[in-house]
């Protein structure tokens, strides 16, 4: 007997369900534009929150994306996938993401300066408020002057009158969404003069963590300090983000600061100053200069002391007239000389420099080198660069080693030396009485030149060596 036919009830279909996470977001922007509009948060607040939480909506994806796989697996039906555009998406958003990061650590106040008008950034800054206050305090006797300034310039000028007070004008300015938010920040913010012992500290009362890299966090404000002071008060400045500019005083001057500026100028007294980035310029100073730091264009004139530059100088170096010994050391020069009557310019790949009293030492790499007018003893040793030496008297020991590059020397004609070059796989030329022999790679002469006295002594290889009159 047959068995009963069972109707035909066709294939089943399943809809292919969308994935929930697009929803979600899109829930999630339109909330955060919401509270923007309604000026719950700020436009550059919900920046900085996307800057740093980004991460999270790709944890909540895959969260999601879990949930589904196991709700559809339970009830038998197919996974939510991704498709083409979805994945081109995903992709555009990590992309955003890692540029809103890389934009958070910038410091744009740095990259624009501080001296830059924010008013045009209103969308990611608030409006600017602009604030002036005058404060005076005399100053203890003896005493010297202590500023502490957050995000702002600092001027220091010389009091006019005869009088033993110091003078203070602070010119705030602050980026906020209202004139009101801008009064409560100035009056927490507040500017004093506070008598220490024999020190008068000004404080710009800049204690509140500020919008300082990358997306403004908070109403951000700059403070500029100008002071007029005692010129024979030493002055000892500390400042994070502005300029420092100093003149006319006749005691010691302390700098140390982050980002920013600094120019120095007809002080009686010893220069002390820290950097981490920007310019210096220090001109007519009485006295000693120490720089320790970073900083790019570096420009120091009639300094009768000494001068000491040690760390990281990444723009051009230009010292004028300096009295006393000079030092410079970084990671790949260390300079020494006894005076500088005329002019050095140094950068990444060259040193030039004329009427130098030694000895002079310089130990470099990759630095073409041209010294003219330099007395007394010499002592370079460099690589992968020219070298070029006109000694003058007195005259001092010449030694000059060099790797895989030309060495020039020019001499008076009535100079006195006794001759040792070398020349490795290079040619040796002499325009002196000096015998040249040859022996495999070599190239050497020795002798003397005039009385002797004093050695010359060059050495190189994959170079030339010149003796020149001059």
């Amino acid at each position: 007997m047959a068995s009963p036919q069972v109707p035909y009830q066709g294939y089943r279909y399943y809809r292919r369900r969308r994935s929930l996470f697009g929803p979600i977001v899109l829930i999630g922007i339109g909330v955060a534009f919401l509270l923007a509009n309604m000026h719950v948060i700020s436009g550059a607040r919900l920046a900085w929150l996307f800057a740093t939480w980004w991460p999270a909506l790709l944890i909540l994806l895959g969260l999601v994306r879990i949930v589904e796989y196991s709700i559809a697996r339970s009830q038998g039906s197919p996974v939510p996938r991704f498709g083409g555009g979805a994945i081109f998406l995903l992709i555009l958003f990590i992309c955003i993401g890692l540029s809103a990061s890389g934009a958070r650590r910038v410091d744009w106040q740095r990259a624009f300066g501080d001296d830059v008008d924010f008013n045009g950034f209103n969308a990611a800054f608030g409006e600017k408020y602009e604030f002036t206050d005058e404060l005076t305090q005399p100053l203890p006797a003896n005493g010297s002057i202590r500023v502490d300034n957050n995000r702002g310039a600092v001027t220091i000028h010389a009091s006019q009158d005869s009088g033993n007070s110091v003078k203070l004008v602070v010119r705030r300015h602050i980026a906020a969404d209202s004139q009101n938010e801008a009064n409560d920040i100035h009056s927490r913010q507040a500017a004093t003069m506070t008598p220490d012992g024999s020190i008068l500290h000004i404080d710009s009362g800049q204690h509140e963590a500020s919008g300082h890299v990358g997306f403004y966090v908070g109403p951000r404000s700059v403070s500029d300090l100008e002071i007029w002071a005692p010129a024979k008060a030493a002055v000892d400045i500390s400042t994070a983000h502005g300029d420092v500019n100093v003149a006319d005083r006749q005691a010691d001057v302390t700098v140390s600061t982050t980002h920013g500026d600094v120019q120095l100028s007809q002080i009686k007294g010893n220069i002390s100053l820290t950097a981490h980035s920007g310019d210096l310029q220090i001109s007519d100073i009485t006295g000693n200069v120490k720089i320790d730091g970073k900083a790019d264009d570096v420009t120091l004139s009639d300094i009768t002391g000494g001068v000491s530059l040690d760390g990281e100088f990444y723009g051009d170096t230009k010292l004028s007239h300096v009295g006393s010994t000079v030092q410079f050391r970084s990671s790949r020069t260390d300079l020494q000389l006894a005076k500088l009557s005329g002019d050095l310019d140094m950068d990444s790949g060259d040193l030039r420099a004329n009427s130098i009293a030694g000895p002079l030492r310089v130990t470099t790499k990759a630095k073409d080198i041209h010294l003219e007018d330099v007395s007394g003893a010499i002592n370079i040793d460099d690589s992968h660069g020219e070298v070029e030496v006109h000694p003058q008297s007195p005259f001092g020991d010449l030694t000059v080693n060099n790797h895989q590059g030309a060495i020039h020397v020019v001499l008076p004609e009535d100079a006195g030396y006794t001759v040792d070059a070398r020349s490795t796989r290079g040619e040796l030329e002499t325009d002196f009485p000096l015998n040249i022999s040859e022996q495999g790679p070599d190239r050497t002469t020795t002798g003397t030149l005039g009385k002797g006295g004093s050695k010359l002594q060059l050495t190189t290889d994959h170079g030339t060596i010149e003796i020149r009159k001059g």
